[in-house]
């Protein structure tokens, strides 16, 4: 009987390269990142010695996006920025056209004169409502 015979061939093993570890890390840098400067360009920044007026009922609800920033020497922040005279008159008529309702976060140490030229200010490019915004204390 004859033998037939065939050489067989098989393939070198090459080590599997690892995959680079570094790349999930890298990526949750990223993400972590982009949610940073997403967050914090969603409200804008109060004035740097603002501090929130205060109250010891929580009976209303306020919502401070578009709202005015009133500091203690009766400044009028809007977005970031403060307003001159003219600039509070075009973004308060601006922001009456789609609202009747004005919101003013107002720093403990403004005088009741400055909240009240700014309400006066509101009340004469249209808006019907005003809420100033505090936070609450405890009471007891």
């Amino acid at each position: 009987m004859k033998r037939y015979t065939k050489p067989i061939h098989l393939q070198e093993l090459t080590p599997h390269r690892r995959a680079d570890s570094a790349l999930p890390l890298i990526n949750v840098v990223f993400l972590l990142l982009l949610f940073l400067l997403v967050s914090g360009t969603l409200r804008p920044p109060l004035p740097e010695d603002f501090s929130w007026a205060e109250t010891t009922r929580n009976e209303g609800a306020g919502n401070i996006r578009g709202g005015l920033v009133l500091t203690r020497g009766g400044e009028v922040w809007f977005e970031g920025r403060l307003l001159d005279d003219d600039e509070l008159t075009t973004v308060l008529e601006q922001a009456a056209r789609s609202s009747d309702l004005l919101t003013l976060q107002v720093d403990k140490r403004t005088r009741m004169e400055a909240v009240a030229a700014v309400a006066a200010e509101a009340r004469s490019s249209g808006f019907g409502r005003l809420t100033l915004v505090t936070i609450e204390v405890d009471g007891s």
